[in-house]
């Protein structure tokens, strides 16, 4: 005889019960974990500046703001960034490149009325002018990110190698964003040279923190100066930006943001614009401190629109160069990391044709390329 088919059991309801607990229990951890990785981050790699004073135009007690007479700017949301990121995007062309076109050709000094600058990558600049050499915003790291291997990558390499970059005197650190203050360079560069820092108020706090000592510093505000030698002036000056190195609103724009005007006595001067969108503060700037001999203006990272509340597209960059009266103008923050929309190519071909609708020789706003230098006197 065939033996009867039996039913399949039905699972008793303990057992799932015990797989839900286990479910439920595993995403509690992966949420606790979560939350305190959210809550580490802020403390530690993405910690913000910190600044405590009087109020002030552009400072509230707690945080910093720009003044609506520079012109409107708001800091974007991280979920608005976010939605940018991961929608489908038409991204201009960025060629990677193993070997820069130039090597740096660097004069044994540069002191009375001659000045010579190297872009070295991005927004970091080898100024030498009045026996000094001053660096801006330094990176040598391969991406601009907390964590290496993570974010933006590297598209070509820096223009002077890091044993090939002489001493340097001074480093102007104009805001906390990754791709301008990259912790892992600023520490090599304080072990190694033990520079002056310039920088902005709140600055010095996570200047100590990344370096893990304490590097010589002068902190101002917007409009102070400071006197580097009897022959050299450094004045920090406004801009149209924001700070955050992690994305609560709360340690949002702790530390502030600025520009550097340098003089030197019978001799050139620089002005290095930082990050900054187009505003009205560059008539300010050239009312107070005058027209510069050269201006370090910033021309990528403008596409979409919607960035260029916090950056200069080219045809900004030479309207920018029009308000500051510059004699001379090189280009920066362009080439090496694709931080927006805009391709390589597009950023120089946007700056040409801005430049022959204003008027203005391509010789009178160059962009270098990494590694390379260029030199006048005043």
């Amino acid at each position: 005889m065939q033996a009867e088919d039996k039913e399949p059991a039905t699972p008793p309801k303990k057992t799932s019960r015990r797989r839900f607990l286990k479910i439920l229990a595993g995403t509690a951890c992966a949420v606790g974990i979560g939350k305190g990785i959210d809550l580490l981050l802020p403390l530690t790699l993405c910690r913000p500046g910190e600044w405590s004073g009087p109020i002030t135009d552009h400072f509230n007690g707690r945080h910093f703001f720009n003044p609506a007479r520079y012109g409107k700017h708001n800091t974007h949301k991280s979920a608005s960034v976010f939605r940018w990121l991961f929608r489908k995007r038409v991204k201009g062309h960025y060629p990677e490149v193993t070997t820069n076109h130039y090597t740096p050709e660097l004069a044994p000094t540069v002191d009375g009325r001659d000045w010579e600058i190297t872009l070295v990558n991005h927004a970091t600049m080898l100024i030498r002018v009045g026996g000094l050499n001053i660096l801006t915003d330094p990176i040598w790291s391969d991406y601009t990110s907390p964590v290496q291997g993570v974010g933006p990558k590297r598209k070509r390499p820096v223009g002077i190698a890091w044993n090939d970059l002489p001493k340097i005197d001074v480093c102007l650190l104009s805001h906390d964003h990754y791709d301008h203050f990259d912790a892992a360079t600023l520490t090599r560069l304080y072990r190694r040279d033990n520079p002056l820092f310039i920088v902005p108020l709140g600055l010095r706090s996570l200047l100590n923190y990344h370096t893990g000592g304490t590097p010589r510093c002068e902190e101002k505000d917007w409009w102070d100066s400071i006197a580097v030698t009897p022959q050299v002036t450094i004045t920090l000056t406004p801009a149209l930006h924001w700070s955050r190195r992690y994305r609560h609103a709360e340690d949002s724009n702790r530390s502030l943001w600025c520009g550097f005007h340098i003089r030197v006595a019978h001799g050139p001067s620089v002005f290095f614009a930082g990050d900054t969108a187009l505003s009205d503060c560059y008539h300010d700037i050239y009312q107070r401190l005058g027209s510069p001999t050269v201006a370090l203006l910033p021309i990528g990272a403008y596409r979409p629109d919607w960035i260029r509340a916090h950056h200069t597209s080219p045809a900004d960059a030479v309207q920018l160069f029009l308000r500051l009266h510059a004699q001379q103008a090189i280009a920066c923050h362009f080439g090496t990391w694709q931080l927006a929309d805009d391709g390589y190519q597009e950023a120089l071909d946007d700056l040409a044709q801005a430049l022959q609708q204003a008027s203005i020789p391509a010789q009178q706003f160059i962009a270098p390329d990494n590694g390379q230098t260029l030199r006048g006197t005043c």
